[in-house]
């Protein structure tokens, strides 16, 4: 025996003898060996007792034990065979049945591969030869058939055990991952699914980045003939300007002289003609004058474009009260009022500025009521959140021209700005029809705009609202 075994019995013998003593039992042997005999014999019988106490209490355990490993096998989630060499199936639990839908002990001694479904039954057979070959754990993946034709997935994992004649079997675990293969076939025709459908996104974002290329190249082309026409515009306008400036430059000396010699003709031959030949001759004056007046404002009109001074701080109160001062006679004439209030100083061209004063008070003095005119200008502060389209951070202002005048009807606004365009009768009120449009050129050529409200007898307000800043001031 091992020192363990002996250990246990040196302690087995002396809890023996401490039972003997405690019995008090008698001794009467006479001799000496006698009674040692007789104790040895006791002290064996004792401890037979208590190893037979020791093999009770093992014996209960054991059974406890196997009763629980018969409840754990029976009743695990899991099935669980035990299969020979032959395929033979030699002990199964409950739930092994239950997978097969085989009661317990019909499965026992029934051939394995009878349950595995015909198109894995050669992957099942090299599964548990591989098992009895190397003795070493396997896993496989089939379909069983239960009882009834039922077909689920399953996961085979197998191990060898040795018994004790020296032959070997086949421990095999049965987990039903049907679901699992339902789960991955779902997936895998959902991911062939997404494949399909990315190939045909892909291919359409192809087709429509083609398109978009093609697109983005007309539009390049059409942006560089927009760019060629442009300049082409521009070239256009420069000469049409250059032209307009020259003609009209050259048509004022023979208008000049068709003046000077039709006053000195109706000083010298006045007396000499008739009504009719002086009233010729007054129409002859008359359309000189209008056709100086026209292309004068003409020059004016195609000066406004073209390059001059450069855009700086300009006072607006000075240029109002400036212009005010210019045209003194004309207000004199018509005893005109001017209340100048308010008035920012921002960036732009200082004499066009003083034209667009001028041209806005004189053309306020010309359609004047019978009222004593008051002309009124002023300026108000725009917030940019006020405006749809204003610039966000740019500060702009609405400068006010209102006068007190015969007004107009506002179905003819834009008639007012438009060139040689007039609303009333030359026999009513002289002018060439320029000032407005010059205006409003003016306006647009600072980065802003002009327009107007009135009505017929109740004046006139004309709103200009121009930027502080300009990409041209200095």
């Amino acid at each position: 025996m091992g020192k363990t075994s002996e250990d246990s019995a040196a302690i087995l013998r002396r809890a023996a003898e401490a039972k003997l003593k405690a019995r008090n039992l008698p001794d009467d042997t006479p001799v000496e060996d006698a009674r040692r005999l007789i104790h040895e014999l006791r002290v064996h019988q004792i401890e037979l007792e208590m190893q037979n106490e020791e093999l009770r209490r093992t014996q209960v355990q054991l059974e406890e034990s196997r009763s629980e490993y018969s409840n754990l096998y029976d009743f695990a989630p899991v099935g669980y065979l035990t299969i020979d060499e032959n395929g033979l199936i030699l002990k199964a639990n409950l739930a092994a049945a239950s997978l097969l839908g085989t009661p317990r002990a019909r499965l026992i001694k029934r051939i394995f591969h009878s349950y595995v479904h015909e198109q894995d039954q050669e992957k099942s057979r090299l599964h548990f030869t591989r098992i009895f070959k190397t003795r070493e754990g396997q896993s496989c993946d089939v379909r069983l058939m239960a009882k009834g034709g039922a077909e689920f997935y399953a996961l085979l994992e197998s191990i060898f055990v040795e018994t004790a004649n020296g032959s070997g079997q086949c421990r095999t675990s049965i987990f039903d991952v049907s679901r699992a293969k339902i789960a991955e076939k779902a997936l895998r025709k959902a991911h062939g699914e997404m494949e399909k459908r990315v190939e045909e996104r892909t291919a359409e974002l192809a087709e429509a980045n083609k398109l978009l290329m093609q697109e983005i190249d007309v539009r390049r082309r059409a942006q560089e003939e927009l760019r060629i026409n442009m300049e082409k515009l521009e070239r256009s306008s420069q000469e049409l300007q250059a032209f307009a400036f020259s003609a009209s430059h050259d048509m004022q000396e023979p208008l000049r002289k068709i003046q000077t010699f039709s006053g000195m003709l109706k000083e010298r031959a006045s007396r000499n003609l008739d009504d009719q030949g002086l009233d010729y001759l007054e129409r002859i004056v008359d359309s000189a004058r209008r056709m100086s007046e026209q292309i004068h404002g003409l020059l004016n009109y195609s000066r406004v474009n073209t390059p001059g001074r450069r855009f700086t701080p300009v006072d607006l109160t000075g240029v109002a009260r400036e212009v005010a001062g210019s045209i003194g006679r004309l207000a004199k004439e018509a005893d005109a009022t001017f209340e100048i209030g308010y008035l920012p100083t921002i960036d732009a061209d200082p004499d066009q500025m003083r034209q667009l004063f001028s041209n806005l008070i004189e053309n306020a003095l010309k359609f004047r009521s019978e009222k004593k005119p008051i002309i009124k200008i002023y300026a108000k502060h725009i917030d940019d959140t006020e405006r749809i389209g204003m610039t966000s951070g740019k500060q702009s202002f609405d400068i006010f021209f209102e006068d007190n005048g015969i007004g107009f009807d506002e179905k003819y606004l834009d008639r007012i700005f438009t060139l040689f365009q007039r609303l009333h009768g030359r026999s009513a009120y002289q002018g060439s029809g320029m000032g407005l449009p010059v205006c409003r050129r003016i306006v647009e050529r600072h980065g802003g705009s002009i327009t107007a409200k009135s009505a017929p007898g109740q004046g006139t307000t004309f709103i200009i609202t121009l930027p502080s800043k300009h990409p041209a001031s200095d």
